[in-house]
């Protein structure tokens, strides 16, 4: 008996010598504070000997705050119970790198007050009014060859009226070309093989100058262009009829204009007014008098119907072949 009451004696003074180190004020999450030493621990929690006399309840470890366990952890017998509920505070983010504005060079802002026309002083608007300009003279060269006109009087009008020029030249009617040298020399010669023989030359020593009768007077001049102009109108009507076809030609706008300008009228003139268009397709013939209006891709031929009239359009890529002939001629 007497053997275990001293070893109870010493371990009681075991226990106090070795809380020593753990005593102090423990305060727990919901507030409590628990004053006291340690008297005993293990893996569900620490008893306290409280300085008021008596022993604590087990407290578990998750009751404790942070920094009561820190406290606690000191301890290298407690060490292996209290870490794994300490807390590990975050790894503190690097502070980002302060954003430094640099200066960047601008434009210079012109201080007068800027208009549209201002901004064609610039090496960009020059450049375009040259490209404007160039493009404004090409206009005038082709609309000299369309209208019939000069080409050095329309391009110089253009030159002093940009873009009024052109538009001026296409509003007015084409020219009608004077005949060219071989068909005026044409025609010189049929007057030529036409006139009558000269008068006989009277023997000499008489006096008579009597004209032969039906002897034809002289054309009186610049009659020989008009005679020649109604002759080869009336041959002509008479002559075989032409014929253009595809892979010989090329079938489009200009093409049209210049081979069938007398199409064009509304009243014929004396070479055309006898014959007819003929427009052949792969699949369709159409005969036509007048062309009344064409495209960029297409005609608009007036047909040749008993007494009245039809327009069909056809477009230059269908257009297989173009015959003219008299209108009594059989295809």
């Amino acid at each position: 008996m007497r053997r275990l009451k001293a070893l109870w004696m010493v371990w009681v003074c075991s226990l106090s010598l070795a809380g020593g180190a753990w005593a102090g004020d423990y305060k727990l999450t919901q507030g409590t504070v628990i004053t006291g030493e340690v008297a005993g621990f293990n893996e569900m929690g620490v008893v306290f000997r409280l300085d008021t006399g008596g022993f604590s309840e087990r407290t578990p470890w998750s009751r404790f705050t942070q920094d009561s366990l820190k406290e606690l952890v000191r301890d290298d017998r407690l060490k292996e119970f209290v870490e794994p509920f300490i807390e590990i505070p975050p790894e503190a983010k690097p502070k980002p790198r302060p954003i430094v504005l640099k200066e960047v060079p601008r434009v210079e802002r012109p201080i007068e007050r800027t208009t549209f026309f201002s901004s064609f002083t610039t090496p960009m608007g020059l450049a375009l009014l040259g490209i404007l300009y160039f493009a404004n003279l090409f206009a005038a060269y082709e609309v000299a060859h369309y209208r019939n006109r000069p080409v050095g009087v329309v391009c110089g009008v253009s030159a002093v009226l940009p873009l009024v020029g052109p538009l001026l030249f296409l509003a007015s009617p084409s020219l009608e070309l004077p005949p060219s040298e071989d068909e005026a020399a044409r025609g010189l010669d049929q007057l030529d093989a036409t006139a009558a023989p000269a008068p006989a030359v009277p023997a000499r020593g008489t006096t008579s100058r009597a004209v032969p009768v039906g002897t034809p007077k002289a054309p009186a001049p610049g009659a020989g262009l008009r005679v020649a102009a109604q002759e080869k109108a009336a041959d002509s009507s008479k002559a075989g009829p032409k014929v253009f076809n595809r892979g010989d030609y090329t079938f489009n706008r200009r093409f049209i204009e210049t081979q069938f300008s007398g199409f064009f009228r509304i009243v014929p003139t004396e070479a055309e007014k006898d014959l007819v268009l003929v427009v052949r397709t792969p699949k369709q013939q159409y005969i036509g008098k007048r062309i009344s209006r064409i495209s960029g891709h297409e005609l608009f031929l007036q047909l040749v119907q008993g007494g009245g009239t039809q327009e069909v359009n056809v477009g230059f890529g269908e257009i297989a072949q173009i015959i003219v002939r008299h209108k009594d001629a059989k295809d």
